[in-house]
């Protein structure tokens, strides 16, 4: 039974340990670029290296070292059934809450939520930013149930 526990333990530093990486996440908002909408076309969207880009100025005086890079998709909307304004890139810091602020593209519309990811260019859809988390939580499920 230890060794499972180990083996999930293994599992779950394996997973953590990849999100320190520095990553590559499309840069694009949905009003400058139709293809990086909610029916994402990634073929001609810009790519960047996070770790490449500059520190915000804002950011600068939280951070003795360089923080966590992650990707990032944000969703606004004007009102319910309104047309969705998306906005891909990069993100540094803390990534345990979203930055709720207005986007300076569209400054008038409601925030409705974001989605972080650690993977090159996995800020594409928030459908396959999930998917890696529901894995690692269906095997740790089955170790779990296998060794009651």
């Amino acid at each position: 039974m230890l060794g499972h526990w180990a083996l999930t333990l293994g599992l779950l530093l394996a997973s953590l340990s990849a999100t320190a990486l520095a990553v590559s996440c499309y840069e694009c908002d949905s009003v400058n670029d139709s293809n990086c909408g909610d029916n994402f076309q990634p073929d001609d969207i810009a790519k960047t290296d996070c770790d490449s880009m500059e520190l915000p100025e804002h950011l600068r005086a939280f951070y003795l070292q360089r923080p966590e890079t992650a990707c990032l998709t944000k969703y606004y909307n004007d009102a319910p059934g309104e047309t969705l304004f998306v906005r891909r890139s990069c993100i540094f810091g803390d990534l345990s809450v979203c930055d709720e602020k207005p986007d300076p593209v569209m400054p008038h519309l409601s925030f409705l939520g974001c989605v972080f990811c650690h993977k090159d260019f996995c800020n594409l859809s928030s459908r396959c930013v999930h998917a890696h988390n529901l894995v690692l939580a269906a095997m740790l499920a089955l170790i779990y149930l296998f060794n009651v």
